[in-house]
């Protein structure tokens, strides 16, 4: 896509495993976007293959990418997509400390990070796993870094099939 991906991936530390509603899933198909892992292993679907078993005591992934814009303009771009269910219809922006929906700013406090943020995404499939994604942007010389954190919130899951990894490319897509 030609959203926020396209900046340089600095750290990958591990991926983890979702599912979605089927009101989405008929969303996601008429989009094109296959928005879930599935239960197939390994999963033929795109953006699955780094699967993470257990590495946070519950399947998780953590990417630091950098993109060529302003922090506010990473978190503008990231809170206009995932309101509108992002590119599978299945995020769904979730309440932060700050009072706001999707993205907090936290830069009248200063302390390096400008923007805070946190979305739900629902697999598509028997299950309807949730996952939670949390974000931070920071200023960098050449733009911004959003750091992106996806874990499964169902206790005991040992292994993703690559579906936080997928959760957080799909959202910076």
């Amino acid at each position: 896509g030609s959203g926020l991906w396209s900046g340089r991936i600095c750290t990958v530390l591990a991926p983890i495993l979702a599912m979605r509603c089927v009101a989405t899933f008929v969303a996601a198909v008429a989009s094109g976007v296959v928005g879930s892992c599935g239960g197939k292993a390994p999963s033929p679907v795109p953006d699955c293959g780094n699967v993470d078993l257990g590495s946070c005591g519950n399947a998780c992934c953590k990417l630091s990418i950098e993109v060529p814009i302003s922090t506010t303009e990473a978190m503008q771009t990231l809170n206009a997509s995932l309101a509108n269910g992002g590119p599978d219809g299945s995020y769904t922006l979730q309440s932060t400390a700050e009072g706001t929906l999707g993205f907090g700013d936290l830069r009248p406090f200063k302390t390096g990070v400008d923007f805070i943020g946190q979305v739900h995404h629902m697999t598509s499939g028997p299950k309807h796993y949730v996952d939670t994604i949390d974000f931070t942007i920071t200023a960098a010389k050449t733009g911004s870094v959003v750091k992106a954190f996806s874990i499964s919130l169902i206790g005991g899951a040992l292994g993703d099939n690559g579906q936080n990894y997928k959760n957080i490319k799909m959202a910076m897509d």
